[in-house]
C-alpha cells in the first residue's frame, strides 16, 4: 500500500468494525505517516456488550464533550464520553484520543449508508483528504454473509458499502484475529478478490509498529488487536480470547494488512450491494435480515429483552440466544440467500460459502 501513496498525500483512516478497531486503524495511520503521508483518524462508536449493555451503536446525541458536531459525525477528544441509560461509557475512540493526544472523528451509523457517505464526503472536503481507508480487524467485512460463524456483519457492511461509494479502500488487518472467521477462510476470500484485480497492496508490521501497538493497547480495549502484537513477538498456534470462548490461530499472517478496492468487494456481495441507498441503521438491518442473516444488533436486542447483564452471559446462553434468533430471522426472510436450517451444525449454509471452523463467540 505504501507504494500507492506519496509524501504529502492525506488519508482518512477509519475503523469500520467494532470500537476496538481504532487501535489498528491508528497503527496503520502512524505507519503511513512515517513515509510522509498525512492522516486523520475516525471510528464508529459501537462497543462490545461487556463495555456497553445498551443495544446498538452509541448515538451522536449521547456523546458529550464533543469538539465539533455535524449532522452525521462528531469530532471528539480525550474528554469525550457517552451517557447511555444514565451510565457513563468511555468508548474506545475516546480512549484512543487520550492515548494519542489527537482528535478523532466518530461517524454516525444510524443514518445508514446515505448518512455515512454524507459524513465521509464532508470530512473529505473539510480535511482535504485524498483517500479513505477503512480498517477491519479480522476480515469479517469481506464475508459473503452466510458463514455460520459470522456474528457481526452489520457495522462492517455499512462501512464497506459507504467506502465503496467514495472510492475508498478496505484494509483487512490481521486476518482471523477476531476469532470469528478462520484465518484460512479470510485468506481465501482475499485471494478471491485479488484474482478479480481488487488487491491494492499488502503491508507487514515491523518492530516500530509493535511498539506503538503495545502502547495504545494500554488504553484501548481490543483483544483482536492484541493478536498481531503477539504474532510480532513470535507467538504461534492457538490462543484463547474472550474468556476462553474463542480460539484464534496466531501466525506470521497476523502481522499483515491487505488493502483491497472497496467498490469491487461491495459490488460482489449481494447484501452489501443492497445497502447503498439505505437511510437508517434499521433499514440496513432489515435488508440484511431479509437475506436470512442475523446481525450483532439482533443479538444485542435479544440479550437486552431477556434483561441479561454482561456478567451473566455464558457461552451456552449466547449460543442459545443466537441459535433461536437465526431460526427466527430465516423463517421470515424473503430471499433464499442463506439456506441452512440448523444453526448449530457446521455445514456450509450456501453453496458459495466455505465453512468457517471457529465455533465460539462472545460479545
Amino acid at each position: 500500500m505504501d507504494c500507492l501513496l506519496r509524501p504529502g498525500y492525506k488519508v482518512f483512516v477509519l475503523a469500520i468494525g467494532g470500537g476496538g478497531d481504532i487501535a489498528s486503524a491508528a497503527l496503520i495511520a502512524k505507519a503511513l505517516s512515517r513515509i510522509g503521508v498525512k492522516y486523520v483518524l475516525g471510528s464508529i462508536a459501537w462497543e462490545r456488550y461487556v463495555y456497553d449493555e445498551s443495544p446498538g451503536p452509541i448515538r451522536l446525541s449521547e456523546i458529550l464533550n464533543a469538539v465539533q458536531r455535524r449532522n452525521n459525525y462528531v469530532l471528539i477528544d480525550e474528554n469525550s464520553y457517552a451517557l447511555r441509560r444514565s451510565k457513563v461509557v468511555v468508548f474506545q475512540a475516546a480512549k484512543a484520543a487520550k492515548a494519542l493526544g489527537e482528535q478523532i472523528y466518530v461517524i454516525d451509523v444510524y443514518g445508514g449508508v446515505k448518512g455515512y457517505v454524507q459524513a465521509l464526503r464532508s470530512i473529505i472536503e473539510e480535511e482535504k483528504v485524498d483517500l479513505v481507508i477503512g480498517v477491519d480487524v479480522g476480515g469479517d467485512s469481506i464475508a459473503k454473509g452466510c458463514e455460520h460463524n459470522l456474528w457481526s456483519p452489520l457495522a462492517d457492511w455499512i462501512g464497506l458499502a459507504s467506502l465503496a461509494l467514495v472510492n475508498g479502500v478496505i484494509a483487512v488487518h490481521s486476518p482471523g484475529s477476531d476469532g470469528e472467521l478462520d484465518q484460512e477462510y479470510v485468506l481465501d476470500r482475499i485471494n478471491y478478490f485479488a484474482v478479480k484485480g481488487a488487491l491494492r497492496g499488502v503491508r507487514a508490521m515491523c518492530s516500530v509498529d509493535a511498539e506503538f501497538l503495545s502502547k495504545i493497547l494500554e488504553y484501548v480495549d481490543s483483544e483482536a488487536s492484541w493478536i498481531p502484537l503477539l504474532a510480532c513477538k513470535g507467538v504461534r498456534g492457538e490462543v484463547s480470547i474472550r474468556n476462553g470462548t474463542r480460539s484464534v490461530k496466531v501466525s506470521l499472517i497476523n502481522t499483515l494488512t491487505f488493502f483491497l478496492d472497496a467498490r469491487a468487494i461491495a459490488d460482489d456481495i449481494e447484501p452489501v450491494r443492497a445497502l447503498y441507498d439505505t437511510t437508517s441503521l434499521e433499514e440496513a438491518r432489515s435488508i440484511i435480515n431479509d437475506h436470512g442473516i442475523y446481525t450483532e444488533l439482533d443479538l444485542e436486542e435479544d440479550i437486552d429483552r431477556q434483561g441479561l447483564k454482561a456478567s451473566e452471559l455464558t457461552r451456552e446462553i449466547l449460543i442459545d440466544i443466537r441459535s433461536k434468533g437465526i431460526v427466527r430471522i430465516r423463517s421470515k426472510a424473503s430471499r433464499n440467500y442463506c439456506v441452512q436450517d440448523v444453526p448449530g451444525n457446521r455445514e456450509t449454509v450456501n453453496n458459495d460459502c466455505k465453512e468457517s471452523r471457529s465455533t465460539d463467540q462472545i460479545l
